[in-house]
């Protein structure tokens, strides 16, 4: 493989070949642009099946597909997006330029989505989806080029584990944000449309201002410029997953995207109903991501002491001991809620940070060609993962759709039934808890180490 560095900023490319420590300030604003794509995937998760069913008067099961097509197509759009970005030139770099158009657009394309406008039924479910459709590509527009990045700015093991640190503690924060402050923000308002503008408008400025500062700080990190590659999509799609380590670490992230992505979009469901208390929603949410901000150098210290592959496996099976003390929440109430949600933030604190940082070391890996296509590779991790959350979301509707559930209005109260409330129960726990153990079985097969990689 050979390549270009396009400039040699401090703490960049080093004498010999081999890439200095990054600045820490790299390592702080690569992780900031978490933020962003953490309040897009946590928000919509969170709120948007609800907003559907419970202010849009949008049935069960449109609302689950409305959730799930944009991420159909954005599954077809971001491999794309990688391939373009590999073959960008630019003083920038072939990252940034991409990341600095897609903070230009999703903000905007945010607030829209939850602007409210006087539509109910299939015509509000029409609207959203256009709206959602548009988001979800601005956003694989900031995020792919993103991911593609600690595989090419250090060529340094543990730093790449470092980086993805960074980015857990910020996804941790988004998620703060978009899963407890959003709701706050929501509930605020007497009227529950102007609720959800004002929160749509608000976490919109924390996107932008997450992306800009991504864009920014990330420029003193190296500019790598690789080799122009000819070959089409599906060319690059086979070498992709002719990548024996990529190929079984893709899977195994599904799952547990998947899993996550079901129980967050359960929470508001539980809380409101199963509870009976819509505020614990903001609760149970701190009760996560304080832990999963918390916990993530632990595991990155385990990683470094033990391996990426296992560390990963215990932390997935700490989640599915928090999800299965959610699913007694009828018999202990709060507290146990509370307890178990702080088991899922320490196993989602594990489970986001080290298969990010295993995607990162595939990255640093020449295909079998001999080149580098970190562009398609991001593009197809993103867009899978966010799919994935929204195989998630769609399992959870299957579950309130099959159990009984019924949609209502803006300001219609409905009371749900005692089937109904099983299945938001195991639709947001024990779904997710089954999903994430059948990580564990690609998870087995994965076997790129420190020496592989570099």
């Amino acid at each position: 493989m050979t390549a270009t560095v396009g400039s040699a900023p401090a703490g960049g490319a080093a004498s010999g070949g081999r890439t200095a420590s990054l600045p820490r300030s790299v390592h702080v604003w690569y992780g900031s642009g978490a933020v962003a794509t953490g309040v897009f995937n946590t928000v919509p998760g969170l709120l948007l099946l609800i907003y559907l069913t419970d202010t849009l008067a949008v049935s069960p099961a449109l609302a689950g597909l409305v959730v799930f097509l944009p991420k159909l197509i954005d599954l077809l759009v971001s491999p794309y997006i990688g391939i373009w970005s590999d073959r960008t030139r630019s003083s920038w770099g072939p990252r940034r330029p991409w990341m600095l158009a897609g903070a230009l657009a999703l903000p905007v394309l945010f607030a829209a989505m939850f602007a409210g406008p006087p539509l109910e039924g299939n015509a509000a479910a029409g609207y959203v989806a256009a709206v959602f459709v548009a988001a979800a590509l601005a956003s694989s527009v900031f995020q792919v080029p993103h991911t593609a990045m600690p595989g090419e700015i250090t060529s340094d093991y543990h730093e790449r584990s470092t980086l993805n640190t960074w980015r857990t503690a910020f996804v941790g924060l988004a998620l703060m944000l978009g899963g407890a402050l959003a709701p706050v923000l929501q509930s605020a308002p007497e009227d529950t449309v102007t609720g959800y503008r004002m929160m749509g408008l608000v976490m919109g400025g924390v996107v932008l201002v997450s992306m800009l500062s991504s864009v920014v700080g990330t420029r003193r990190a190296p500019r790598p410029v690789f080799p122009h590659r000819s070959e089409g999509l599906f060319a690059q799609l086979r070498t992709a997953f002719a990548h024996r380590h990529f190929r079984v670490l893709f899977p195994a992230n599904l799952l547990m995207a998947t899993a996550g992505g079901t129980m967050v979009a359960g929470v508001p469901y539980v809380t409101a109903n199963v509870m009976g208390r819509p505020e614990y929603t903001s609760v149970l949410m701190v009760c996560v991501l304080v832990p999963l901000i918390a916990s993530a150098p632990l595991w990155k210290r385990l990683s470094v002491r033990v391996d990426k592959r296992r560390t990963a496996g215990y932390s997935a099976v700490v989640f599915v001991l928090g999800a299965l003390g959610l699913l007694m929440i009828p018999l202990w109430g709060l507290p146990g809620a509370a307890l178990s949600s702080v088991l899922v933030g320490v196993g989602l604190s594990g489970t986001t940070l080290l298969p990010w940082s295993m995607l990162a070391d595939c990255l640093a890996t020449a295909d079998t060609s001999g080149q580098r296509q970190g562009g398609v590779l991001s593009g197809v991790w993103t867009s899978g993962e966010a799919m994935a959350q929204s195989v998630g979301t769609g399992l959870l509707s299957l579950s309130l759709a099959l159990s009984g559930y019924v949609e209502s209005g803006a300001g219609e109260v409905v009371r749900q039934s005692e089937g109904a409330l099983l299945g938001m129960l195991v639709g947001s726990a024990l779904v997710p808890a089954a999903v994430m153990l059948c990580c564990l079985v690609p998870l087995a097969f994965y076997r790129l180490t420190a020496e592989d990689a570099g």
